[in-house]
């Protein structure tokens, strides 16, 4: 979703044995999709500074491109990058750092939050860029002047006596994985034309700091002093600062029958991991002013833009993740946001606040999770319950995953989207359950940079919008694949959702772009309105980013039980931008249909179209119709 729009199975298997780093797998997956990742590495003895250099990922006259750099020298508390590029490439946008070239010399400055690096500590940026002929990789850098890897003489990066928080990238160790749970996937139909190489289920690292509870509540509450400034930011925050860059995890822990931390805003650095215990629960603060951004909107309040609030749990290095320990009984740790709490000192919920800006403007609320172009991300075995906006969002980075994670907010609460991989690749989501008031998951791109390589499988949703494409698309989004998965009209305390979707592509002409290579295999419905929509005019654009939804194949999709007047649309934007669509047994118990500037093809299907623009024809298929059951949503 974005803030101002307008809404705004088969039996299950056991999910695989196989464990491995999601990192690591991430690599296979560079390899795999015919990506480089270049990196030139030397001792701390003979460089400076270490630089990697990696396109993870390419298109015809673009590519997008992740920089590592460690600090090998003294602590810094600043860093200039400098590099040359050897081509035409020209960056066109970057994160986590200020990017600003003249002819093939480009110059990046930290973002002010990842300026300090300590000996060792390192830091991640990226960028999109263009160019024609040959994308070949820059090979020599500079870090405030010294050079890196080893290619030159260079002094040492300028030293800081300060102590820094650091957020180093090397890889992760592995260690002893978590109790699996099971998982969901449908009874198959046939198997994806084409699936990324996925990461595999990720394990929990060993500990390197335990931190022992000292609050208990039994209604999400604590003392006016306690929600006045959370005690436990600052410990929190030390622990994973120690810890970035060991591989290890910070690790909260009930202590007698205390098994609640409170904290305000905090940022989990590379190659670490909070672990929260089964039966531990981590509160966000209600107070607005602990969000607030210096010098933007007020956090807490309507604006014309929602730019005020930090996210509660910001990953901000590559190699972060956030885990749970799941006991016997399937319970695991929780993070609660207490989205449906009201805000410090007023008499308002975030929830609230959040209902009132759909009248006009924007809710400043804080998201629960946020990346910025972190990469090898990892949510693992955790609940996210109760958060104010979205529950987790990735902007940029690649090989991200989220498994067995459990998100548990009302279907009412406005804008509390469960997933949202923007702008990345290489993302799996996989055996999690989905319940809140908005998208389950939305797959989006802002323009200069295209999101792929996504996989959404084994995963159920409540209450939600819909497994959505959109509504930004302006980057362009291609191979998508949701597979294994069910759609739930009602959420689990009986409230049906606001705008009751189950497959949805949507844009509009001021966010669109092309879509392509979209694939939903095997996923139920049961309860639903709007079954399938295509829609390219989402909301009120007037733009020239006009939404090209060009191949989108749907095999083995069943709804049951759909709510009164339930009905598809299947729309493309016009004649020169029409929607080309597969349905490959597809049985629907509502089969009522409008379409229009579309090019449908059908196999074994109970639904067809017509409509201005429209073109059906039969095409050749495999598979069959899947048989539908529907699981419960796990207890906390």
């Amino acid at each position: 979703m974005r803030p101002t729009s307008p809404d705004t199975v088969p039996r299950f298997a056991r999910r695989p044995a196989g464990r491995a780093l999601a990192a690591a797998a991430g690599v296979t997956a560079l390899a795999a999709a015919g990506l480089t990742a270049v990196s030139v590495s030397a001792t701390a003895a003979t460089s400076p500074c270490t630089v990697s250099y990696s396109v993870v990922n390419s298109w015809p006259g673009g590519f997008q491109a992740g920089i590592t750099i460690t600090n090998n020298g003294s602590a810094i508390t600043g860093w200039t990058l400098a590099f040359a590029f050897p081509g035409s490439q020209q960056v066109s946008s970057g994160w986590n750092g200020t990017f600003t070239q003249s002819g093939q010399n480009v110059t990046v400055t930290d973002a002010g939050y990842n300026g300090a690096l300590a000996t060792g500590a390192g830091t991640s940026i990226g960028f999109t860029g263009t160019y024609t002929g040959t994308n070949t990789d820059p090979t020599a850098f500079t870090l405030n002047g010294a050079s890196c890897n080893g290619s030159g003489g260079g002094p040492s990066p300028s030293a800081s006596s300060s102590s820094p928080t650091p957020t180093p990238t090397p890889s992760p160790s592995s260690s002893p994985s978590a109790s699996p749970s099971k998982s969901a996937s449908a009874s198959p139909s046939a198997s994806p034309s084409s699936s990324p190489t996925q990461p595999g289920q990720p394990s929990v690292p060993g500990t390197c700091q335990a931190l022992s509870a000292n609050l208990a509540t039994g209604n999400e509450l604590f003392s006016s002093s306690a929600e006045s400034s959370p005690p436990d930011t600052s410990r929190l925050q030390s622990a994973l600062n120690s810890c970035a860059g060991s591989g290890k995890a910070v690790e909260l822990k009930a202590n007698g029958g205390n098994a609640a931390f409170l904290s305000g805003p905090l940022s989990i650095g590379g190659n670490e991991v909070l672990l929260v215990d089964s039966g531990v629960t981590l509160y966000a603060s209600r107070n607005p002013a602990n969000y607030q951004i210096s010098g933007k909107n007020t956090c807490g309040t309507i604006a014309s833009s929602d730019n005020g609030c930090n996210p509660f749990i910001t990953l901000s290095g590559s190699g972060a993740g956030i885990m749970g320990t799941r006991s016997s009984s399937g319970s695991q740790g929780t993070i609660d946001g207490r989205g449906g709490q009201d805000m410090l000192n007023t008499s308002e919920t975030w929830w609230q606040l959040a209902t009132a800006a759909k009248s006009g403007g924007s809710q400043n609320n804080p998201k629960l999770i946020q990346s910025n172009g972190a990469s090898s991300l990892t949510l693992y075995d955790i609940n996210l319950i109760n958060s104010p906006m979205y529950h987790a969002l990735f902007k940029g980075g690649s090989n991200i995953t989220v498994w067995g994670i459990r998100i548990k907010t009302p279907s009412n609460s406005r804008n509390t989207d469960g997933v949202d991989p923007e702008n990345t690749t290489n993302v799996l989501v996989n055996d999690s359950y989905i319940q809140d008031g908005d998208d389950c998951i939305a797959v989006k791109s802002d323009a200069g940079s295209l999101t792929s390589q996504i996989t959404v499988q084994n995963t159920h949703c409540w209450g939600t919008h819909g497994l959505s494409i959109g509504s930004q698309t302006a980057g362009g989004v291609s191979n998508v694949t949701f597979l294994n998965d069910t759609l739930a009209g009602t959420d689990t305390g009986g409230i049906t959702s606001t705008s009751n979707n189950g497959i949805r592509v949507k844009s509009d002409s001021s966010v669109g772009g092309t879509v392509s290579g979209v694939t939903y295999q095997n996923i139920c419905m049961t309860g639903v309105k709007d079954l399938i929509v295509m829609d390219p005019n989402y909301s009120s654009g007037n733009g020239s980013a006009i939404p090209n939804f060009a191949s989108i194949t749907l095999n083995g999709v069943v709804s049951v039980n759909s709510a009164s007047s339930a009905k598809s649309i299947l729309d493309g934007y016009d004649s020169s931008h029409k929607l080309g669509l597969k349905l490959e047994n597809v049985r629907l118990d509502a089969t009522g249909t409008s379409a229009q500037y579309a090019n449908i093809g059908l196999y074994n299907s109970n639904i067809t179209a017509s409509g201005t623009g429209v073109t059906v024809s039969n095409i050749s298929g495999s598979g069959s119709v899947p048989s539908c059951s529907f699981p419960g949503y796990p207890a906390l």
